[in-house]
């Protein structure tokens, strides 16, 4: 049995991300870049207006004041998108709108809140200095700039810089394919009637959430304790996906099958079993380039061996980094305690008390509301034994949670 250091050492050292493609940027949301991005264009590709207002020469209205203005003759107007062009001598301007290209001959804009239009005349209430309310060619993305680096997680507005910067489509890595197998004679789908002693597959369902809310493409199976239809069940979902990932029958059992199966089928065992608390019964291995991790049954075992272990092999698959969840600081708000040699995990909610977070570990009463009422996660570090009441400690965030909202205060 290995630390819990270890075995994300060890998932790191096997995982790799899987091999790049080529994506349209309408799709691209979600993705991890292949490789860095230089601009194709110079943004904008000229210079143009910041402010609606009036094209000038700046030394035209150097001396403008609200006392004292100064006449410019107005000789047209240019609008964003347009390709009209006009040549500013003395005494002359241009209006212009935001984004407009800027004319011939004009160095600055007047914003329009400094100007009065009269007739074919605006008068330049203040001064313009040369380059004020002007974004120059390539301020924003400058051609054959690097604008992102290989690596970067996409979010919409990266793929927005994407865009401004002449992509249409972008190179990234995939994301693994996954084939989530529950086993157990006891567990049905839901929806299916529910006999005595059998129970419903909220493990399989609950990972299967997980994977679909980080984008994963994924497919699911029931398997009964029998070991030919695991086998086979095994040997389909390597041959179609990425990673498999078996939930139950992995402890040591007359009916736990799994690790007998994968054994039979050439499994490169890399552990099996880490010193967490609860969770311990997990395995990580491949067959070939396919990737395996096996979960133990028990509802907080599964989302926590998940969560911990397995959520973060996919991450590093699809080249993201292997922290799934933001971390915010919290106090604790009741001493927690484990074994010094082991990693231990708590579920439990974030509070709001006096502007301050407070982390709240759930009672492990019952197996199942333990893992379905929890917003956050905190961990007990191996090499210490107890987190103190009032302590701050750091917590990860499993879903956003209105107790951190703090926007009413502003």
């Amino acid at each position: 049995m290995i630390s819990f250091r270890e075995a994300l050492s060890l998932i790191a050292k096997h995982l790799s991300p899987l091999k790049p493609i080529y994506l349209p940027v309408w799709k691209a949301r979600g993705f991890v870049l292949a490789e860095d991005v230089k601009s194709r264009v110079d943004v904008p590709n000229r210079d143009v207006s910041l402010k609606d207002g009036y094209a000038v020469r700046a030394e035209d209205i150097s001396a403008a004041n609200p006392e004292d203005p100064v006449i410019l003759k107005l000789i047209g107007e240019i609008f964003a998108g347009g390709d009209e062009d006009f040549e500013v001598l003395p005494g002359t301007c241009v209006r212009i709108t935001a984004g407009a290209p800027l004319p011939t001959g004009a160095n600055a804009v007047l914003a329009e809140e400094f100007s009065r239009l009269e007739g074919e005349s605006v008068l330049a209430l203040a001064d313009a200095p040369e380059g004020i309310n002007v974004i120059k060619k390539g301020d924003d993305l400058l051609k054959e700039e690097i604008i992102l680096e290989s690596g970067t997680f996409l979010s919409p507005t990266e793929v927005g810089l994407l865009a401004a910067a002449g992509f249409d489509k972008v190179k990234v890595f995939s994301r693994p394919r996954v084939k989530i197998i529950a086993t157990g004679d006891e567990v049905v789908a839901p929806g299916s009637p529910l006999e005595p002693g059998k129970l419903y597959a909220s493990n399989l369902v609950t990972l299967v959430s997980w994977c679909n809310h980080f984008d994963f493409p994924v497919s699911w199976a029931l398997i009964s304790d029998e070991k030919s239809q695991l086998k086979i069940a095994v040997e389909e979902a390597l041959l179609e996906n990425d990673v498999l990932i078996t939930s139950g029958g992995a402890w040591k059992g007359p009916k736990d099958l799994v690790l007998r199966v994968l054994k039979e089928l050439g499994w490169q065992e890399i552990f099996n079993y880490v010193r967490i608390g609860p969770g311990k019964a997990i395995s990580f291995g491949k067959i070939g380039e396919k990737v395996i991790f096996c979960l133990p049954g028990g509802p907080p075992s599964n989302q926590m061996a998940f969560l911990n272990l397995a959520l973060p092999g996919l991450l590093r698959l699809c080249g993201r980094g292997m922290n799934p969840f933001p971390t915010i600081k919290a106090l604790n708000r009741q001493r927690l305690s484990g074994e010094r040699e082991w990693t231990q995990f708590f579920f439990g909610k974030i509070l709001r008390k006096k502007n301050c977070l407070w982390f709240q570990a759930l009672p492990f009463k019952s197996r199942l509301s333990y893992v379905g009422q929890a917003d956050a996660l905190a961990i007990l570090p191996e090499g210490q034994d107890v987190l103190k009441e009032g302590e701050s400690i750091c917590v990860r965030m499993l879903k956003p949670c209105s107790a951190c909202d703090f926007s009413e205060g502003y």
